[in-house]
């Protein structure tokens, strides 16, 4: 649930034509100046990328005061300025609370990706065609086991780390070399190898992929000792996640899209209908209607239901597992086409 929301702003029309002209009757312009302070719309002085600080830190400074509520926890994305002009201002040292950093496991799971994509491009001969090749499919299955691990086991580092080495010994594994001792146990495990163990068949059990080449692994160990860490860990515990975040900010850009130039007033009107449903759905927007001396039909109120049944009803369905594996297939299915291309085309395009 969305409790706060600031909109900054660096500009301001009215002063923007005022500044061609102020120099002119710079009487005039202060008389003007004194009455429209209060209205003006620019609320942020320096940079763009510093607003997003500014404006963190001003909801944590007022969150007691405004709200009687101290935000003990700050989920980042890995960027940790806003973090640290968190600390600077310490917003709760009377009650002496120290705000601490959990990581977007979302984030963190991309950094894997990142990271792996970034080691197949200057280590050359380690992706392309072959067994045991780091190839694009081959990085998304890496990367989305990276982030289960983590989601799997929000309680213990180490369970998180064991996860973690256990998709990498997994996929090193071969019929003369099996490397599952981190996979999950039992019948009901995802290892095949770890399943047939339990069933009793491994005699007749071979492994229907080859291993990473050795090259591979040797490239890749660093990436897993990396995002690993105890540090790492550490902030992932909870698996928490910004989907929340940028699921109120998709839902603002609906209303006022980026790639169209509004004023801060458009933006503001968006943030607080998109808070409004992110909270309650559509019936407060008719609420809002009847306020601004719009006259509520039957239609209205049956299309305000639609609504808020359709977002439940497909936020039920992304949920299921079945449609979180469909999305999982369709992601490797893109990559796989997409390595697929890329081996067959060769290198189209390059620096130089």
């Amino acid at each position: 649930k969305v409790i706060d929301a600031m909109i900054k702003s660096s500009f301001c029309q009215a002063c923007n034509l005022w500044n061609n002209k102020k120099d002119d009757n710079i009487a005039k312009y202060n008389e003007w100046y004194e009455i429209h302070e209060e209205t003006c719309s620019r609320n942020h002085e320096g940079s763009a990328g510093k607003m997003e600080i500014d404006a963190v830190t001003e909801m944590f400074v007022r969150s007691k005061e405004k709200h009687g509520v101290l935000y003990v926890k700050y989920i980042g994305d890995g960027d940790s300025k806003t973090f640290r002009g968190i600390l600077n201002v310490d917003p709760y040292a009377e009650d002496e609370i120290t705000v601490i950093k959990k990581e977007c496991v979302g984030h963190v799971e991309k950094r894997m990706g990142t990271r792996l994509r970034n080691a197949k491009k200057h280590n050359k001969g380690i992706g392309g065609k072959g067994a045991g090749k780091l190839t694009d499919k081959m990085i998304g299955e890496l990367t989305t086991y990276y982030g289960l691990a983590i989601r799997r086991h929000p309680d213990s580092v180490e369970e998180m780390r064991k996860a973690i080495w256990a998709t990498y010994y997994h996929k090193s594994s071969s019929d003369n070399k099996p490397q599952h001792q981190n996979c999950p146990p039992g019948e009901e495990s995802w290892c095949k190898w770890s399943k047939a163990e339990a069933e009793g068949t491994l005699a007749s059990f071979h492994h229907a992929n080859p291993p990473l080449t050795d090259q591979v692994l040797e490239i890749i160990k660093p990436i897993y000792e990396d995002l690993s860490s105890d540090e790492l860990l550490e902030r992932c515990l909870g698996a928490e996640t910004q989907n929340n975040n940028e699921s109120l900010n998709s839902l603002i850009w609906t209303f006022a899209p980026k790639h169209l130039h509004v004023g801060v007033k458009v933006v503001e009107i968006a943030t607080f209908l998109a808070v409004i449903i992110f909270n309650k759905g559509f019936m407060p927007i008719l609420k809002v209607m009847n306020v601004m001396g719009v006259n509520i039909g039957q239609q209205a109120m049956m299309y305000a239901n639609s609504r808020n049944e359709a977002r439940i009803t497909r936020s039920e369905r992304r949920s299921t597992n079945f449609s979180r594996d469909q999305r999982m297939n369709r992601r490797e299915e893109r990559s796989a086409l997409q390595d697929f291309y890329e081996q067959e085309e060769g290198p189209l395009y390059g620096p130089g």
